[in-house]
């Protein structure tokens, strides 16, 4: 049997979420997967299984300490959201594989990957892409008025005021989209908001010159994107420097009827200032998915104007990463790239 050393370095923990046993699934997860498909169990194999034919000794880092001790009897490295020197990193003579998860793979001193010869990929995080489809679907929600128009099929008034009218349906590809972040969700965004037409402008603390003719977006300052923009839409991750980075004084600036989508974190918004604004209509309406708190309090005003169409919010309770399947496709993608190289097979997104 062959041996193997695999050394895993994620600082969020999704490389290995999506292969645990199916008994650490714990029973409601189990429910849920089974409900989806009812053959959940032999498409969520555990990395146990993946590779009961190898050896496998898998180390788990947390920092360059860590991994200094083992890169150089490692023969495969994973990493995920951190940056690994290229000085450390040619120390691995024995690796056959360099594997990111996410697009954004700049912790990759792909100059080292180069000079030891050995392939690299970068997979498309399928939680991401899940997060930039409900960012969407909350746009589309808003701007062809869906609930507005569920509302007058089942009052019938369509009837009395002419079948195929309704007041208040929006082109989208007429609405300027603004995104607050371009990291690996806000890129989707901006292909799929593109493909059909809408003008993206997008603020972020770094600006990626390298991606704007390839997504075909332009970078704005951080007033003019709130002044501009019919549609803000939030991809920040949260810390220090970003919680509460949206307060009263942006949802002041944005426009009588812009939409303020947020599928990535509540706290990056002041949530007050947000229902004030919407109490009072001084902006469009709301698509969310997070919240400050969460879950939401059953009795959090915020159900009251979802409830009222008048207001034009809606609310999803934190499912824009849809579901287990993300992080059980996200980890398959991972260990199925070790797999083919183990195998000679050619490795996927490669980089």
């Amino acid at each position: 049997m062959e041996k193997l050393n695999i050394v895993v370095w994620d600082s969020v923990g999704n490389v290995m979420w999506g292969v645990r046993g199916w008994d650490e699934w714990g029973p409601e997860a189990q429910k849920l997967l089974l409900a989806d498909d009812p053959d959940a169990r032999a498409h969520a194999p555990s990395f146990n299984e993946l590779f009961a034919e190898y050896d496998v000794t898998l180390h788990r880092v947390h920092d360059l300490d860590e991994l200094s001790a083992l890169i150089e009897d490692a023969d495969f490295l994973v990493i995920h959201k951190v940056i690994v020197p290229a000085e450390m990193l040619l120390r691995g003579k024995k690796l056959r594989l360099v594997e990111h998860l996410g697009l954004d793979y700049r912790g990759i001193p792909m100059d080292a990957v180069h000079q030891l010869g050995i392939p690299a990929a970068a997979t498309p995080l399928v939680n991401y892409l899940a997060v930039a489809e409900h960012t969407m679907a909350l746009i589309f929600n808003h701007l062809r008025i869906m609930p507005q128009q569920r509302v007058w099929m089942q009052s019938r008034e369509y009837a009395k005021h002419g079948w195929g009218l309704i007041p208040g349906n929006k082109m989208v590809r007429d609405q300027t989209l603004g995104l607050v972040g371009f990291g690996e969700i806000a890129r989707p965004v901006a292909r799929i908001a593109r493909a059909i037409g809408m003008p993206v402008i997008y603020w972020d603390g770094i600006r990626f010159e390298n991606l704007e003719a390839e997504y075909d977006v332009k970078y704005v300052g951080w007033e003019e994107l709130w002044r501009t923009s019919d549609v803000v839409s939030m991809h920040l991750p949260i810390n220090n420097r970003t919680q509460e980075i949206v307060g009263e004084r942006e949802i002041g600036w944005l426009k009588p009827n812009a939409l303020f989508v947020n599928t990535a974190r509540g706290k990056l918004v002041n949530q007050p200032a947000l229902v004030e604004a919407l109490r009072e209509r001084r902006i469009g309406g709301a698509g969310l998915d997070v919240f400050y708190e969460e879950p939401l309090p059953v009795d959090d005003i915020m159900h009251q104007l979802h409830e009222d169409l008048s207001y034009h919010v809606t609310l999803t309770p934190h499912t824009s990463w849809q579901s287990h399947w993300t992080h059980i496709r996200d980890s398959m993608e991972i260990w199925n790239n070790v797999l083919h190289v183990l195998r000679g097979e050619p490795i996927t997104y490669a980089v």
